[in-house]
């Protein structure tokens, strides 16, 4: 009989500023996040809000790189979108990997029957092997012809609620999306870890194991927390290279630094959203690479940064009102 444990779990999530003036409200984030008709968006009020859509199949027939060769697998991949703090947008993309039964392709029914699931139709041998080689080969991002293409998939649906005529375009901020790829892995005895690498400027590859099958369902949300935080401290390092440009009380470093401290500063709530079962893996985020150690300096710095400008500010125009 052919074990229904996945081999491995792929992921992929997309981070951006959502493109209007002010936060949305629960009324106005159910409104933007209902992509199904009759599915019921999920909301979140305490530590800050979260709002989280209905999720969503998109068919795949494709292959999935491992090393030299490659898998060929059908199914699946589940999506959904997120809105964070009424301001983070994610769109994020998930897919189980697991053996097929039969080593033939099924009449769609069957997949579509299974959200977020893929079949592997190829012949795979040693199973500790194939794990390994499928999660590094997604990983890999080759571009391979005809490869499993999470980026195009998450990328579409970002694109799409981005562009919903109920959004002004008119951010207070100008910011770059960040793309977070992560695999999930049963652990077992080996317990839960977890691993962050800054691939590039926007790209991070993050690997996960848990402790059980059972833990899989939280993977998707404990990556989906850590890419906001990741892009919050993306972001901000950002703004503090733009603004490095301008002098220390010039107008343009304020204009750049001060919407940071009034709409992003409150969003830092590492592990807040994260389910419990996963929680403890943000000990280890704490302690490499440090998110919250380098969000602390960064944010002292804001403040230093804004005040100065501000009371600089102060000092000229009580210069020339006296003159």
């Amino acid at each position: 009989m052919v074990s229904t444990t996945p081999l491995v779990v792929l992921g992929e999530v997309r981070t951006c500023l959502l493109p209007t003036a002010g936060a949305l409200g629960r009324a106005e984030a159910r409104e933007l996040l209902t992509l199904m008709p009759g599915r019921a968006v999920r909301w979140r009020e305490r530590p800050g809000t979260l709002a989280i859509s209905p999720t969503i199949a998109v068919g795949v027939d494709c292959d999935l790189p491992m090393g030299e060769h490659a898998a060929r697998i059908v199914g699946t991949v589940a999506t959904r979108v997120t809105l964070v703090g009424g301001r983070v947008l994610q769109s994020s993309a998930r897919a189980r990997v697991v053996r097929a039964a039969e080593r033939r392709r099924q009449p769609w029914s069957h997949y579509i029957s299974q959200k977020g699931v893929t079949e592997v139709i190829s012949r795979i041998s040693d199973r500790e092997v194939a794990e390994i080689a499928l999660a590094e080969g997604y990983l890999a991002d080759s571009g391979r012809p005809g490869a499993l293409d999470m980026a195009s998939i998450s990328e579409r649906l970002l694109a799409h609620i981005r562009a919903d005529a109920r959004l002004d375009q008119s951010p207070p901020m100008q910011a770059s999306a960040t793309r977070l790829r992560w695999i999930a892995r049963i652990g077992r005895r080996a317990g839960q870890t977890v691993t962050l690498r800054v691939d590039d400027d926007t790209t991070r590859s993050l690997r996960l194991t848990v402790r059980e099958e059972s833990d899989l369902d939280a993977a998707q949300r404990f990556c989906e927390d850590v890419a906001v935080h990741d892009w919050l401290l993306t972001v901000m390092a950002a703004a503090f290279e733009e603004a490095d440009r301008f002098g220390a009380s010039s107008r343009e470093r304020l204009d750049i630094l001060a919407p940071l401290l009034q709409h992003m500063t409150g969003l830092w709530m590492p592990g807040a959203h994260t389910p419990s079962t996963l929680r403890a893996l943000w000990k280890e985020l704490q302690n490499e690479p440090g998110f919250s150690r380098q969000w602390s300096t960064l944010t002292d710095r804001l403040r230093d940064n804004v005040s100065v400008a501000m009371l600089d500010a102060l000092r000229h125009k009580a210069f020339d009102t006296e003159w």
